[in-house]
């Protein structure tokens, strides 16, 4: 069986909204680093039929990190649940189309 690696993940580490003033760099200068990914706006907010949203300005950082030894050890158990699952559904289908076509 061949040994997978640990991926990359995204983790956002910073999210802010503000509904009545722009965001200040002066906010995340001490948080940010070079790899990050800075998403920043202003949404100027809309109307439905029973709800709405403020318009207002956000911030997000986002950064990629290794996974965790327990993330990886449970992604790794999901990947041979589904395995095991989707084997298991091949042979079922498979015995009722040998069936249908015998």
């Amino acid at each position: 069986m061949q040994k997978l690696n640990k991926k990359l993940k995204k983790v956002v580490i910073f999210k802010k909204i503000d509904y009545n003033h722009p965001i200040k760099f002066s906010t995340i200068k001490n948080i940010v680093e070079d790899n990050d990914i800075i998403t920043a706006g202003y949404d100027e907010g809309f109307y439905f039929e029973n709800d709405s949203v403020d318009p207002h300005f956000f911030i997000e950082i986002t950064r990629e990190q290794l996974e965790t030894d327990e993330e990886y050890d449970k992604r790794i158990e999901e990947d041979e649940k589904n395995k095991k699952f989707f084997k298991k559904r091949r042979f079922e289908t498979y015995l009722k189309l040998k069936k249908e076509f015998e």
